[in-house]
């Protein structure tokens, strides 16, 4: 099993998402270990996103970090006010359940080493011209790199953004290639991709409560096959394929289960359904399943 996020208190001591789940103890003894709630999980990321897009019209989520999205704030000082007073707008769309934290920079890098390194609930406004001097000190750890490239940097002495940053340019490509160059830039402060918001995908969903808790791949198929027909039968969803399904499945004792299908080309009823039904077969059920949701 692997990290999939850390506290800010873990990642203090090390502690980094894509490392194996057994080298955490060593590095933090009193980490605790909490299992997935896909469901849960991906509902509360749909309200947090619907909050963000009531402020703004330009929304990315990190591709990379589930739970992590860029918002731009320019020309938004009219309606939201001086980025201090946004980025609390921008918290509080957040439950504080979940210890949001928020950045403020002039690129997106920037706003996500200042969030990286808040407490819960803070929000610290990076100006440009200090972002260099910011971003010096922070881990090389935060770059968009793969572990095993942050490990060979490490290695070699470049731990933060400041050590990368010193590096010639033609040395950090020469080292990490084509990565390494754009990650020296981003240690440097140097980082004008903007954020691209994408056209919010045309979702249609269809839920089936089972009439006893499902124990067996082939008692799912057979709901999988009637919710797709459900799906598929809905006005929105007529004459039209999909590219995408994700199944979510509500547990025994208050647990959840999902996977994600993805097709090649888009497809109608029969190849959603097949193709949910090749994820099944490799699938290892947690628990019973009482309910199931397609979208």
């Amino acid at each position: 099993p692997l990290v999939l996020d850390a506290s800010p208190e873990a990642a203090a001591r090390g502690v980094r998402p894509g490392m194996g789940l057994r080298e955490v103890p060593l590095l933090c003894p009193d980490a605790t270990a909490l299992p997935p709630h896909p469901a849960r999980e991906a509902a509360a990321a749909e309200r947090v996103l619907a909050g963000l897009a009531a402020l703004s019209a330009a929304v990315e989520a990190d591709a990379e970090r589930p739970g992590h999205w860029y918002v731009d704030l320019r020309g938004s000082e009219r309606s939201l006010g001086p980025p201090a007073a946004a980025a609390a707008s921008l918290l509080a769309t957040a439950p504080p359940l979940l210890r949001p934290r928020a950045g403020v920079g002039p690129g997106k890098f920037a706003a996500r080493v200042a969030a990286a390194g808040a407490v819960a609930g803070g929000a610290p406004v990076v100006a440009g011209e200090d972002v260099a001097a910011f971003l010096a000190p922070a881990p090389a750890a935060l770059l968009p790199l793969p572990p095993e490239t942050v490990r060979r940097m490490e290695r070699l002495g470049l731990r933060t953004l400041g050590d990368l940053a010193a590096l010639p340019m033609a040395a950090a490509r020469a080292r990490f290639g084509a990565d390494g160059g754009r990650a020296r830039d981003l240690a440097a402060g140097i980082d004008p991709d903007p954020v691209r918001p994408l056209p919010p995908p045309d979702v249609v969903s269809a839920a089936l409560d089972l009439p006893a808790p499902a124990t067996t791949l082939a008692v799912l198929k057979l709901a999988v096959r009637r919710l797709a027909a459900r799906a598929f039968a809905r006005p929105e969803l007529r004459g039209r394929h999909a590219r995408q399904a994700r199944l979510l499945a509500a547990l025994e004792g208050g647990g959840s289960w999902q996977i994600l299908a993805t097709l090649r080309e888009p497809g109608g009823e029969e190849r959603v359904t097949r193709a949910l039904g090749y994820k099944l077969d490799g699938a290892e059920l947690p628990a019973p399943v009482e309910r199931l949701a397609l979208d």
